[in-house]
């Protein structure tokens, strides 16, 4: 006879995941109290977050406060869910309406702060991102926006007012998934902590994978970040009782057998007594977190296994306990614990007012009065937030109504985001303004952004880097070097469309990558290395005529080491490889001009609550000898260098700027040359970039 005793345990789960019993509903059991130094630990965590975002020089490594939230989170909610099961009271609904009503609140006002503070200050490109930013961000799905998007590299950090919200997608991702596991593994008589454990050291290798061979998706991977909700998780179940084997409801005894990562703190302990074992653990704690705040940078090994330092330091102040000095002496202070329970509305209120003020300043950085002043309105906003916002709704009466009506404010919220990023921004808002025209070249522009491959370009890719082939003319030309010579790749396409190119052009290119070799890459351009491979390859197998060479020089030089005299002597070495020891031309494209006051978004005027026109820009353009001076050096350098390897230059300078006094920024009525500070729009390549002309239409 066929039993069914396999089904209790999925019985048992549903039982939790779909109520049918007030008793399922009741409040748990209060195991583990409050700690005052919790409070202060969340303080330490977002003052180290918000310095680094207001003054990044200072605390290099601030942004590790995100991981100490991690780990925080991990210890409370998982002692909260440990200790629901354990008494079989868990209920899926009242876990996260709770969650609605600790989050959501303060969320709310900051998703709809910035949409109205967009409304009035940002272009419809600008505003319409911001909304789907928004959307995102209400649905809890920011990170994978912007893992999507490789987060900091498709438009600059400081102009995404809700980047911050990625935080937010990676713990509520986390926490759909981590309350199953935890019922499956109740359910099964696992041992909870090895079902921590096993979650923890799976997730960090993943994280460990991630760093080395795929940096931006593990950054924003919930996955990747779960070893730290796990270091907290451990923790708390040293201080919540295992389910017996016959599934007897979990105890709180005064001395609870440590599991996890609580045995191994335990046994340190042990060999040096109680007390000095966690007052040490708290004074190591504390070092190693303000040391990751130190010495961490963006980009290396990160998450893990760099974040071990501040996540690994709260994690050994969380167990050293409310009672080890540091704990009591620092963070448990009245200070630390007023800006601890402020910590998450400071958290979403601080990044878009720094936002904001890159927006409407255009500061590239943040001096003191004004950093000090950033801080101190979003202490203000956070105290207001929690003070007016937060604390009605999150207890008091008429708590599923007020549930109710914060997943309505939710989905209100994302609709409105949604409609303002399919409306592409509300370009109609400015149709009646004096300078409406303007500012809707000025968004055309900044929605065209720089060039990016084409349906008429065969595109492969080899060894990280972009091969892509335009026309069939036959006698290839190789175009070889980074975003600024991809760019001219426009100017290809209208010669093709005219029936004027003479020649096959292969882009052998990558996103800040030198024509090159001996230029120090930063591990997530490591694939610039390839670049001498790929060319010989390219020139082997495609019997390239001719090779056009060109970069943002300034970058070049500057990253490869060497006195002058030795780049330039290894440069001409990579020339006659290119020219096949003079068998084939090799032309190298000045320095094209590079200036801020080229970008778009400084031809807008703005305010707190204004967007016009920088008219006096727009009019006067930005002074020629200013530019050339600027240039002085790179032009000398790449002339010098064209001479001694036998090679033709190429000038961009009287396309882009003509022989005036001043160089314009626009092309009449008001549109912009440039893309942003260097790269050139891809509408204005394609109509005026002639001088190559001269290599691809004879």
């Amino acid at each position: 006879m066929i039993g069914f005793g396999f089904l209790r345990p999925v019985m048992q789960v549903a039982a939790w995941f779909w109520p049918g019993s007030a008793a399922q509903l009741a409040a748990p059991p209060n195991n583990a109290g409050w700690r005052a130094d919790i409070d202060g630990l969340r303080a330490l965590a977002v003052v180290g977050v918000v310095v680094y975002h207001v003054f990044p020089a200072a605390l290099p490594g601030g942004f590790g406060g995100v991981d100490a939230f991690f780990v925080i989170s991990g210890f409370l909610i998982s002692g909260h869910l440990v200790a629901h099961f354990g008494a079989g009271r868990f209920s899926v609904a009242s876990f996260f309406a709770r969650r609605v009503r600790r989050l959501v609140p303060a969320l709310l006002v900051v998703l709809a702060a910035t949409l109205l503070a967009g409304w009035f200050t940002l272009l419809p490109t600008e505003l319409a991102a911001v909304g789907l930013d928004a959307a995102a961000g209400a649905a809890s799905v920011a990170n994978l926006l912007m893992w999507h998007a490789q987060g900091y590299f498709d438009r600059a950090a400081v102009l995404k007012p809700l980047l911050h919200l990625w935080s937010l997608g990676v713990e509520e991702q986390f926490y759909l998934v981590w309350p199953l596991v935890l019922a499956l593994g109740f359910a099964a008589r696992v041992r909870a902590g090895m079902l921590v454990g096993a979650t923890g050291a799976a997730c960090f290798l993943y994280s460990l994978a991630c760093s080395v061979w795929w940096p931006g998706g593990g950054f924003y991977s919930p996955l990747s970040r779960g070893w730290e909700f796990m270091l907290g998780a451990g923790l708390a179940l040293h201080g919540v009782a295992e389910r017996g084997p016959k599934g007897a409801a979990c105890a709180t005894p005064a001395q609870p057998a440590p599991v996890g990562m609580g045995r191994m703190l335990a046994r340190c302990a042990a060999l040096l007594g109680p007390s000095r074992g966690r007052n040490g653990a708290a004074i190591m704690g504390l070092a190693c977190v303000v040391a990751g705040f130190v010495v961490l940078r963006p980009g290396v090994g990160f998450p893990a296994p760099c974040a071990l330092l501040p996540a690994g330091g709260t994690a050994l102040l969380i167990w050293a306990g409310a009672g080890a000095w540091v704990n009591r002496h620092v963070l448990a202070v009245r200070p630390m614990r007023a800006v601890g329970l402020i910590s998450y509305p400071l958290y979403l209120w601080h990044w878009p007012l720094v936002s904001w003020f890159h927006i409407v300043r255009g500061a590239g950085v943040i001096h003191n009065s004004a950093g000090f002043a950033l801080m101190g309105a979003a202490l203000v906003l956070a105290w207001l937030t929690t003070k007016c916002v937060e604390n009605p709704l999150r207890g008091g009466h008429f708590r599923q109504g007020k549930t109710a009506a914060l997943v309505g404010g939710l989905v209100a919220l994302c609709a409105a985001g949604l409609l303002t990023w399919h409306t592409a921004g509300w370009p109609a808002r400015f149709a009646h303004t004096p300078a409406g025209t303007d500012l809707s070249a000025i968004n055309l522009a900044v929605r065209d952004g720089i060039f990016a491959p084409t349906p008429h370009m065969r595109i492969t890719h080899e060894n990280g880097l972009t091969v892509a082939t335009i026309g069939h003319a036959g006698h290839p030309v190789m175009f070889t070097g980074d975003s600024l010579l991809f760019q001219w790749g426009a100017r290809v396409e209208a010669l093709l469309q005219q029936g004027r190119l003479k020649h096959t052009v292969i882009f052998v290119a990558g996103p800040s990558c030198s024509p090159f070799a001996g230029e120090v890459y930063e591990k997530s351009f490591a694939y610039c290395g390839n670049m001498q491979n790929v060319q010989q390859r390219i020139m082997q197998q495609q019997s390239v005529q001719a090779v056009v060479v060109g970069a943002f020089w300034p970058r070049v030089l500057l990253h490869t080491p060497g006195t002058q005299a030795q780049k330039q002597a290894a440069f001409v070495q990579d020339m006659r490889s290119l020219s096949g020891n003079g068998a084939r031309p090799v032309w190298l494209v000045l320095p094209t001009p590079a200036d801020a006051r080229f970008s778009p978004d400084k031809l807008v005027a703005r305010s707190l609550l204004h967007i016009g026109v920088n008219t006096a820009l727009l009019e006067q353009g930005i002074p020629t000898q200013q530019l050339r001076n600027d240039m002085a050096a790179d032009t000398a350098f790449v002339q010098a260098l064209a001479t001694q390897a036998g090679a033709k230059v190429l000038d961009a300078w009287p396309d882009i700027c003509g022989t005036g006094p001043a160089c314009a920024v626009i092309t009449p009525p008001a549109t912009p040359k440039y893309a942003d500070d260097k790269h050139l729009r891809p509408g204005f390549v394609q109509q005026h970039a002639t001088f190559l002309d001269d290599v691809l239409a004879r």
